[in-house]
């Protein structure tokens, strides 16, 4: 039995077409970029943060190749592949745009979602779930990780920057902000509800993983909080919370597996919190929630409003439609053509997304960009509750991290690019994924079933 189990799990690996291979190649090396920056290769720091855009292009190819492109998506790639390409280049031939400044901000504009929709369109149930019961499995090894990161002196090996001189951010005391295996702590930040989401999806359903991983993740999960010490870690994990209430809401079959959630998640908390060190970084949490508060505002919802909101806002005020409809070029944004153009990381167009593509683009260009980012935000959301309401409610553990990554987040660093393609692509499989593991087919694709004929059916 054992031998047919192991022999069961070689062959989906070893069946895998060469596009799925690609998408856990793209995967594998999101998670584990930051670990080769720091600590194999060093000196290669700078051409590892482009290293999974060649496995986008080459997904994208193979895509078309194979006739696995997603029609459902193809308008929506046309429309932002001849729009970038056209501003692309007329920034360069017009205005005053670097040619390789140009290229590098096309990859962090067009490249994304033609890869993302390609993705979810062809990922199935079982492929889900193999992803999945993967991000669980690297969870427990990376959560270890990070408590020692968190113990270890500033200075030491495991705390080493993705760049000759470079460091982790301080923490309170004399520690730093995790990391784990990604150059910096917003990669970490960004898997924690990526693995929440798979946690309480497997907690909901039966036989997604081993009931013993599903503990060990979730006890890594509820340690993680305090030492990666990420606000925004914290509030997507309290989304993903948020959202199973909001599935149990709609059937009382969901409610009865919300029941069967919480059980569990209460006592793995409580044997938590009985260690030193998740006592000691949850104090240096709370110090830094409070710090950081009363410096943007004295309460949550000031310091939401104004990491969300004002921003906005700014970048309306600050657009400047009659002097720059074509704005400075797309790529001038980014830290490292910043670096390379001016020496220094200082951000030449604002630190928030809009902003950025704004000053960037042009105010129509980046605005309307800006919209098509939150409409795609809204429909993955509306799908994502229909889907719950079919008492599937993966796409919906998985909006939190989807909609900030759409709406909010920046997409020009790449380690936030790869969550970006990630969270869109598993949404997307996962809406299109029935309970049972079949495509829903959508009502573009129905061919009509001609009826046998009476000589076929005689035969």
């Amino acid at each position: 039995m054992a031998l047919a189990q192991r022999t069961k799990k070689s062959n989906y690996f070893a069946k895998l077409p060469l596009l799925k291979k690609l998408f856990w190649l793209y995967f594998l090396l999101l998670i584990f970029e930051g670990a080769l920056r720091k600590w194999a290769l060093p000196q290669l720091s700078a051409p590892l943060l482009l290293v999974r855009d060649p496995v986008g292009l080459y997904i994208i190819w193979e895509a078309y190749r194979t006739l696995k492109w997603p029609r459902r998506w193809s308008t929506a790639a046309l429309a932002l592949t001849m729009g970038f390409l056209g501003l692309c280049v007329a920034q360069i031939v017009v205005g005053d745009n670097p040619w390789f400044v140009g290229i590098y901000g096309l990859r962090s504009y067009l490249l994304p979602f033609p890869v993302a929709f390609i993705m979810g369109e062809n990922l199935d149930a079982e492929d889900l779930r193999r992803f999945g019961a993967c991000t669980l499995w690297i969870l427990v090894p990376m959560v270890g990780l990070e408590v020692a990161q968190y113990v270890a002196p500033s200075d030491s090996f495991l705390n080493r920057g993705a760049y000759e001189g470079g460091s982790q951010l301080s923490y309170t005391g004399a520690h730093v902000r995790a990391s784990g295996t990604f150059s910096f702590v917003t990669g970490a930040a960004d898997y924690g509800p990526l693995a929440a989401a798979f946690i309480f999806y497997g907690m909901a359903k039966e036989k997604f993983v081993a009931r013993w991983l599903m503990a060990a993740a979730s006890f890594a999960l509820i340690l993680s909080l305090p030492v990666v010490g990420s606000r925004f870690m914290i509030f997507e994990v309290a989304g993903v919370m948020i959202c199973v209430g909001i599935g149990a809401m709609l059937g009382i079959s969901n409610f009865a597996k919300t029941l069967r959630i919480i059980a569990p998640m209460v006592i793995i908390s409580f044997l938590v919190s009985l260690l030193p060190i998740f006592s000691d970084a949850t104090n240096s949490l709370t110090t830094r929630f409070t710090e950081a508060t009363s410096q943007e505002g004295g309460s949550v919802e000031q310091t939401l409003l104004n990491r969300a909101i004002n921003p906005a806002e700014r970048a309306m005020e600050n657009a400047d439609f009659a002097g720059s409809w074509m704005g400075v070029g797309m790529g001038r944004g980014a830290a490292a053509m910043a670096t390379l153009l001016t020496g220094t990381q200082n951000f030449l167009t604002g630190e928030d997304e809009l902003s950025r593509e704004i000053i960037e683009l042009g105010p129509l260009p980046g605005m309307g960009f800006g919209l098509f980012r939150f409409v795609l935000a809204i429909y993955l959301f509306g799908q994502a509750l229909a889907r719950a309401r079919d008492h599937d409610p993966l796409a919906l553990l998985l909006a939190p991290l989807t909609l900030t990554s759409l709406v909010m987040g920046v997409m020009e660093q790449p380690t936030g690019q790869g969550f970006d393609v990630m969270c869109i692509a598993f949404t997307i499989a996962a809406i299109k994924t029935s309970q049972e593991g079949h495509r829903i087919v959508p009502v573009g694709d129905w061919v009509p079933i001609r009826k046998p004929s009476n000589r076929m059916t005689a035969r």
